[in-house]
């Protein structure tokens, strides 16, 4: 069971919610507290037949099923350290530092659906090496390979996810809403999906990449929820990131559900970040969705 997000309705739903003992969570949005819910016990069977009408549940992928960033960070390192021995007069700091503004200036044109991100991973190390005056296309092919292999050996699902997935499947149709390479690649979506065994856990997946356009885009969504034959008001999406995964769900008018498996309060950068409900990890979700 979800808060719907008609003002009017919210507010109602947080007068039965308080009366009813819901737990409480804090998240900071523009420095100012506010309240969101996380699992909550079951109303009134009239109040769950009203609200009770979500047939869709899509989740994210890295750092929300999978934990992504310590698989990038492995693989960068096995990246540079070839880098390295076939360059030793290369300074790693420096390498680091235009290796970080490489790939700002890619995100930009990525986020601004210039370039896909099958075409920044492919350009990351040949803009790379032509900053540190060390061009080699075939070099930079290598350090790519480099990274998306240890990348992708590294990546390992959270505890949580497939008893969360089990789970959710037996009620909803159950999507995976990603940004990302959709191609073949080691460092791709489809790549990471197959290695992790949820290709089988899920009735369907959409790529930034193959969709053509990225989270926060409603347009993603909103693609998604037309094949699927839903409407914004019966799918929730599940991310952990506010920028992304939240902003792109109130924007396509779903359900925002908010992972945070970090300690402390949640903060947001502005409204649009702000999620309906927030979970501190997958497995707190079906008591938060009512299942």
């Amino acid at each position: 069971m979800l808060a719907p997000r008609s003002s009017t309705w919210l507010d109602i739903l947080r007068i039965l919610l308080f009366c009813s003992g819901a737990e409480r969570l804090s998240v900071v949005c523009d420095k100012r507290p506010v309240e969101v819910y996380g699992m909550y016990p079951s109303l009134t069977p009239i109040l769950d037949s009203w609200l009770n009408n979500l047939r869709v549940v899509f989740l994210d992928l890295d750092d929300t099923l999978c934990d992504a960033e310590p698989a990038w960070t492995a693989g960068v390192a096995a990246a540079f350290d070839l880098l390295l021995s076939q360059r030793p007069q290369i300074d790693r700091q420096r390498a680091l530092d235009e290796w970080q503004q490489v790939n700002e200036r890619l995100m930009v044109r990525l986020n601004s659906v210039k370039i896909t991100m099958s075409q920044a991973r492919d350009r990351r190390f040949r803009l790379l090496l032509k900053r540190l005056d060390a061009e080699d296309d075939a070099l930079a092919d290598e350090l790519n390979e480099v990274l998306g292999h240890v990348r992708l050996t590294n990546m390992h699902l959270f505890a949580d996810a497939v008893p969360v997935l089990q789970a959710l499947r037996s009620s909803y149709h159950v999507g995976i809403v990603t940004n990302g390479a959709g191609d073949n690649h080691d460092d791709s979506q489809w790549s990471v999906l197959r290695h992790l065994g949820l290709l089988d856990l899920v009735d369907s997946v959409w790529i930034s990449d193959e969709v053509g356009f990225r989270k926060p885009d409603p347009r993603l969504f909103e693609g998604a929820l037309e094949e699927v034959g839903a409407d914004p008001s019966e799918v929730a999406h599940v991310g952990d990131s506010p920028e992304a995964d939240v902003a792109g769900a109130n924007a396509a008018g779903l359900t925002s559900v908010l992972l945070w498996r970090q300690r402390g309060e949640v903060r947001v950068e502005g409204p649009e970040q702000r999620p309906a409900i927030v979970v501190r990890s997958l497995s707190q979700l079906p008591g938060a969705l009512d299942l």
